[in-house]
């Protein structure tokens, strides 16, 4: 029998729990061994220190107030995070509707605003006025916006192309990093 065997044979050696073929393998061996007989020594020892302990005298809720002390009474959880392209998704959906409400109901939007004014007892004129002069750069306006949105939707695919491109290539990078 190896040392290394026969140590791993040892706990159980002395708590009389292995079988016989067993222990008298490990007997026969530590016979031989100075080194593993030396080992056992040195377990029995502990064994004798382990048996007179005596268990110190705690309080009832002991496990409670280092628990409580630590902080890890009640596990904080990380806030959950919300994939990127969801909150792109969101913006894109949000400035279209935008845009779309603006396009198609500006007159009846500034017409909504100017009765509002009206019933405050504003100047109505002045209002009309403005209505009037900015009614034909509506088409122009919607147009700017749309062209915006564009922008903002190829920038989103940019964004997504090179993530997708460039991840496998900063995963290393990246984990090292959370250690």
């Amino acid at each position: 029998m190896r040392c290394s065997s026969c140590e791993q044979l040892l706990d159980a050696y002395l708590e009389g729990t292995l079988p016989l073929r067993k222990a008298r393998l490990v007997n026969a061996h530590l016979r031989a061994c100075q080194e593993c007989s030396a080992l056992l020594k040195e377990l029995r020892i502990v064994d004798a220190l382990l048996a007179t302990a005596h268990p110190p005298n705690v309080a009832p809720d002991f496990t409670a107030a280092v628990v409580s002390a630590t902080g890890a009474a009640q596990p904080t959880t990380a806030p959950r995070r919300v994939p990127i392209w969801i909150a792109f998704t969101l913006y894109l959906a949000a400035a279209w509707t935008l845009a779309a409400l603006l396009a198609f109901r500006s007159r009846e939007l500034l017409a909504f605003a100017g009765t509002l004014l009206q019933a405050q007892g504003r100047d109505l004129v002045a209002f009309d006025a403005a209505v009037r002069a900015v009614a034909p750069a509506t088409p122009l306006a919607a147009a700017a916006m749309t062209a915006v949105l564009l922008i903002d939707l190829l920038l989103l695919c940019a964004i997504f192309y090179g993530y997708r491109r460039l991840r496998l290539r900063i995963a290393p990078t990246l984990a090292r990093g959370r250690h």
